[in-house]
């Protein structure tokens, strides 16, 4: 994702509302949406660059149990709709 961990927490707080946690050790967010165990781990990317401009980059993974699936991709597709900007 092209974004910071502030940015991350920031995005998560708004979805969650101030139930949500931040960053455990700089790299892990546990969250319980709708009572889900639901993971966000994130490790620093190599930037990206457009000419001279670099982009902040996290490489994002979220962790569920299996037999959560269908209601974490539920949130997961809300907070992907939530971080789009532009539709770009």
């Amino acid at each position: 994702m092209g974004c910071s961990r502030a940015d991350l927490e920031r995005w998560v707080r708004e979805l969650l509302g101030s139930v949500a946690p931040g960053l455990r050790g700089d790299d892990r967010l546990d969250l319980r949406p709708a009572g889900v165990p639901l993971s966000i781990v994130v490790r620093d990317a190599p930037p990206r660059a457009l000419g001279l401009i670099r982009f902040r980059e996290l490489d994002v993974r979220f962790e569920f149990a299996p037999a959560d699936r269908e209601a974490a991709l539920a949130w997961i597709g809300a907070f992907d709709r939530h971080t789009q900007r532009g539709g770009g």
